[in-house]
């Protein structure tokens, strides 16, 4: 899921899963390199609200948004995620799964080589996958591998215990971007500060005290070179600096655009603005091990006491939808027909009168100073609970102070959000339900029927078995309340507008490789 202190979600894509059953294979026809887009050349001014980016190693048990999203410009996977949710192949040309599920076949583009000059051969993806493995970091590889071996220099077989849904999916993430082997023989330090991979761009320069980091264009990419280039990814942790600095002109792109300044932005002739399908959503968290929302009643009467529908009116200015489950629409297998605990103030308090707590309690709720929307909603929840006799009190952290408490636990309720990695429901079931990734996203839940589910999702091979499984997990999450899903929230991009030719991604990140100016 995208990542916090792994970074902030958990979450790649619609698979062609009908070839687990077939047997058949999948290949790209597309020419292996392409002329690359025309444009004026130049510099494209990047700037990002959250911190700038402390490091490059895609299997860092850390890893920031930031990160995750400028090491992806620099090196690349076997498959790749669309902006549809599709899984393509990428450095592969082509895959096969063995009709038993338990074996995949990655055939290597020819011509693909590392910016340094090197070509790519099986022997980097061998070591690459192999290192994730053993390393895990930030975004386990937590497919059931094997083996992964090299038939010959074009040709990676990965061999599972048992058959695993969500493969493809996996390797398309940043983590499982494709390294040279031995790292070229340095060390991971020094490697890592000065990368080679086979992606458009190749670092430039890197402040490490403010996080901002510039990006030159690949000469030698194997799709043909950017049209930009260089990129240069800044830091403006302010909303109103953000906006003046891009009606300005002197930034080209930002990636998070306030909610309640699309309309001033699009009222503006130099600016475009994109609101794009997402995998995010907006929740309040609750701490289920320890507290008093350890009792499911009151968790359920916080959940009945919420009007979802006016949150995301009020909070959002109608850009982001009113949430079901925690799974948003856009992910494979959302079962939005799951029956939720709606806006109902009877219920709510019935369920309150069952509680522990049927007289009332004082809580506490924690969200971060910097998100206009969550500090909204935490004081919509405030308000709204006020109603059924639950007194919140709000404390609104910074940033780093957030994340440590909510890591830890140290928490009542949280105002928070969450985003997938991959398009695959299993990225946010392990994320957010089962306890041994990251605590159940920091909620303590754990329930024996749920982790049984969802290990018989990714083993599953047929469409219609894995829909049955995921919409039990659904229903099961939305009777116990670990989280309350609010709002499925798109992504607000503005640029410029002589940019085009950006890719959105529906896991927040951006495809620069096609960006023009003209």
């Amino acid at each position: 899921m995208h990542i916090h202190a792994r970074r902030r979600r958990t979450a790649a894509a619609v698979l062609a899963l009908a070839v687990l059953t077939t047997g058949a294979a999948a290949c790209d026809s597309s020419a292996t390199k392409s002329s690359g887009a025309e444009g004026s050349g130049g510099t494209l001014v990047f700037a990002r609200t959250s911190r700038g980016v402390t490091d490059l190693n895609p299997t860092a048990d850390e890893l920031a948004t930031n990160n995750a999203y400028t090491l992806d410009k620099i090196f690349e996977p076997l498959v790749e995620l669309q902006k549809n949710g599709d899984i393509k192949p990428l450095l592969a040309k082509s895959y096969k799964v063995a009709d038993d599920g338990r074996s995949w076949t990655f055939t290597l583009r020819d011509g693909v080589t590392f910016s340094d000059g090197s070509a790519l051969d099986s022997a980097d993806v061998v070591y690459t996958l192999e290192r994730h493995l053993e390393h895990g970091g930030a975004l386990p590889l937590s497919a059931p591998i094997t083996a992964v071996t090299a038939s010959d220099a074009r040709t990676v077989v990965v061999r599972l215990s048992r058959p695993y849904a969500p493969l493809l999916a996996d390797l398309a993430t940043f983590a499982n971007v494709i390294l040279p082997k031995d790292l070229d023989g340095r060390t991971e330090k020094e490697f890592f500060n000065n990368p080679v991979g086979t992606g458009p761009f190749t670092l430039s320069s890197w402040d490490r005290t403010t996080g901002e980091i510039t990006l030159a264009a690949n000469k030698t990419y194997w799709q043909g070179e950017p049209a930009v280039d260089k990129v240069e990814f800044t830091v403006v942790d302010d909303d109103n600096q953000l906006l003046q600095q891009l009606q300005a002109g002197q930034v080209d792109v930002i990636d998070s655009v306030p909610a309640a300044n699309v309309a001033q932005l699009r009222a503006n002739p130099d600016v475009k603005v994109t609101v794009s399908d997402s995998w995010q959503q907006g929740l309040l968290a609750f701490n289920t091990a320890d507290g008093a929302f350890k009792d499911v009643h009151l968790r359920r009467a916080v959940a009945a006491a919420l009007d979802r529908k006016a949150i995301a009116k009020a909070t959002t200015y109608d850009t982001a939808a009113p949430a079901t489950t925690f799974l948003p629409s856009s992910i494979r297998f959302s079962a939005q027909d799951t029956k939720i605990l709606g806006y109902d103030p009877a219920t709510a308090r019935a369920e309150l009168a069952k509680s522990q707590h049927s007289g009332g309690l004082s809580t506490t709720l924690i969200v971060e100073n910097s998100a206009t929307s969550q500090t909204q909603q935490a004081q919509v929840v405030q308000a709204a609970l006020a109603k059924i006799g639950v007194k919140v009190k709000i404390e609104t952290l910074d940033s780093t102070t957030f994340w440590t408490r909510f890591g830890k636990r140290d928490y009542d309720l949280a105002v928070t959000w969450a985003i997938s990695d991959t398009g695959d429901p299993s990225n946010l079931v392990n994320w957010q339900l089962l306890p041994d990734a990251a605590d159940s996203y920091h909620t303590g839940y754990h329930n024996s029927e749920v982790t049984k589910l969802a290990a018989q999702g990714v083993a599953a091979t047929d469409d219609t078995k894995r829909a049955e499984i995921y919409a039990q997990i659904q229903q099961i999450a939305a009777d116990d309340v670990p989280t309350v899903p609010l709002t499925y929230i798109p992504t607000i991009t503005a640029t410029r507008s002589d940019v085009h030719g950006l890719v959105v991604l529906p896991n927040g990140t951006t495809r620069l490789r096609d960006v023009t100016r003209k």
